[in-house]
This record gives structure tokens, sequence and C-alpha cells, in this order.
């Protein structure tokens, strides 16, 4: 899954998850970051912002809050509060994993279908053929023998069993698919449960001093 350089996004260990607290930046621009490490973060922000937050990370290391707030940037090194948040990103990230392996699901049924409708193009291609070679033999007065109505039978019993496969396939999506609604709704739900999180612990970091001012 890729994302615009400037759309705001929350990624949790790599995985990119949509939802409300992530469909936009607040009213007055705040974007947070947490650095779990040099490859895992949880974020609410932009490309840019990311860049800009990894950057603290040789000083800081791992394990810790970054935000920009009305233009200025700041950092958090509280262990808890960073502790705080992970736990409950930690849901967000569950479920899209899930929903990476769902989507793996979808895509594999979607090379069965190819699959059948190619060998189900090939088939009514056969049909085509022998038909045209049928009407030609009936020109010369000869009419199909019993072979030619077994091999006729077994083709048609072949396209009704892809057609029910494909049936199979198109029932299993649909439902995959509800599946799939049901977790989206779910991360829009997690996601603005750590926005407001988040947004409390960047308050609180403001008025009792614990955020640190990036120069």
């Amino acid at each position: 899954m890729t994302a615009s350089p400037h759309a705001p996004m929350l990624l949790v260990s790599g995985l990119l998850l949509t939802g409300a607290a992530a469909a936009a930046h607040d009213a007055d621009g705040t974007a947070w970051i947490v650095v779990r490490d040099d490859k895992t973060f949880s974020m609410h922000g932009d490309v840019d912002d990311l860049k800009r937050a990894r950057k603290q990370f040789p000083e800081l290391g791992p394990g810790y809050l970054w935000f920009r707030k009305d233009g200025k940037e700041y950092v958090i090194r509280d262990g808890k509060l960073v502790g705080e948040i992970e736990e409950l990103t930690r849901p967000q990230e569950e479920l899209g994993q899930e929903q990476a392996r769902l989507g793996q699901r979808q895509a594999d049924l979607g090379l069965q279908q190819s699959r059948l409708g190619r060998r189900q193009s090939q088939l009514g291609q056969e049909q085509t053929r022998r038909a045209l070679a049928q009407s030609r033999r009936e020109l010369d007065g000869k009419r199909p023998d019993a072979r030619d109505r077994e091999e006729e039978r077994e083709i048609a019993e072949t396209q009704e069993e892809l057609s029910r496969a494909q049936e199979d396939i198109g029932r299993e999506q649909e439902k995959m698919g509800r599946e799939q609604e049901t977790m989206g709704k779910e991360q829009e739900r997690l996601g603005r449960q750590v926005q407001r999180k988040v947004e409390q612990v960047i308050e609180a970091s403001l008025r009792n001093g614990t955020a640190q001012p990036i120069r």
C-alpha cells in the first residue's frame, strides 16, 4: 500500500493503517510520531514529519514521542507515557496484520479466478473450433458420432464445474469484503482512541514542561 508523500497517515511497525485519526491533521497542525526503534514507529502526520522525527534517533535512541504543534517541534522521553501509547496502538497493529492476511487471501482468490477464467476461455475456444468442424462435416453429409458427442458432453460439464467454482470464489470474496469493511470501521474507532490519548499527552506535556523543544 502506498501513500502520497504529504498524506497524513498512521503507521504501526511498518504497516499503513487508515482511519479517522489519520484522515487529516488537527486544525492546529499537530502531528506526532512514536519512534520505537530505527525501523518501527506509530504516527499521525506525513512523511516529512517522519523524517524530522527520525533525525532525533541517533541522539535519543528508541522509545520517544516526537510531535509538532503550532509549527514547533518537541520530544517527550517519558518511558511510561510512550509505553501507554504503544499499548494503545498494539490492537491497531494486530488488526492491521489481520487485514494484511485477509488481503493476501483475496489476492490468492483473484489469481484462482484468473486461472479459471483462462481455462474457461480455452474451453470456449475449443467448443467454437469443434462447432465449426462439425458444421463442415455436416455440409459433407457426415453426422456426429458417439465420440464427438461424448467429448462435447465432457467440455460442457467442465464448463459447468468451472462456473460453479467461480461462483464459490465470488461468494467467499463477498464475505471477505464484508470482513474488511468491519475491520476498517474498527480501525477508525481504535484510531480515534489513540488520537485522543496522544492529544492528552501532548497538552499535559506542554503544561508541565516534560515536552522538550527541538532547537
